[in-house]
């Protein structure tokens, strides 16, 4: 990333109230029941740490990576505020390398950088599991998005087609649209 991507990520989290929401993604949330409740997680692209913090609520040990300073920082704050531990870390992803063979949990939201697909099947422990869930190519028609910012139908799918697909959805409905994934990797 960019240092414009930095200050434009830090300028949107420097508010004091979160974009989103403090409440975890509807699709980790509603598939609590797969998680094995310890080991590792790391939340890609984390922002404000909605999905870090909801992982350790869960009994994971948790690392919150993005490049906005502001975003980890309510992060930091909100798993204060619930009773929960995460690590934090800026980093670029662009330059980042992730340890293969760590984590037990992946989870990314709202995020779309197709070169650290590779990174990410490695990182995972055999038995873990991916998350996945951001914008898909129906959601030009609602945005400015570029196109390279968005899945095509069925990508994550194709790209983890070696894992145990547990779920799978795409929607496009009432201004939004988006590919949801939960996988296992295989031993």
């Amino acid at each position: 990333m960019s240092l414009k991507d930095k200050e434009k990520w830090d300028s949107k989290y420097s508010m004091s109230e979160h974009i989103t929401s403090k409440e975890p993604a509807d699709w980790f949330k509603n598939h609590t029941d797969l998680l094995k409740g310890s080991g590792l997680a790391l939340d890609i692209a984390s922002g404000e740490g909605r999905n870090a913090v909801f992982a350790a609520e869960n009994g994971y040990q948790t690392l919150a990576v993005d490049i906005s300073a502001h975003g980890l920082k309510k992060a930091q704050n909100l798993a204060e505020e619930k009773g929960v531990t995460i690590e934090t870390q800026v980093v670029d992803l662009d330059d980042w390398q992730i340890n293969k063979n760590i984590f037990d949990l992946i989870l990314c939201f709202n995020f779309l950088d197709r070169r650290i697909f590779s990174a990410i099947k490695n990182a995972l422990r055999p038995d873990g599991l991916i998350i996945y869930e951001t914008f898909t190519i129906d959601y030009l028609k609602y945005s400015n998005f570029k196109r390279e910012w968005v899945l095509e139908h069925n990508e994550l799918l194709d790209i983890f087609s070696e894992f145990r697909i547990l779920g799978y959805r795409e929607i496009d409905d009432d201004q939004k649209a988006y590919a949801s994934l939960i996988a296992m990797k295989p031993r």
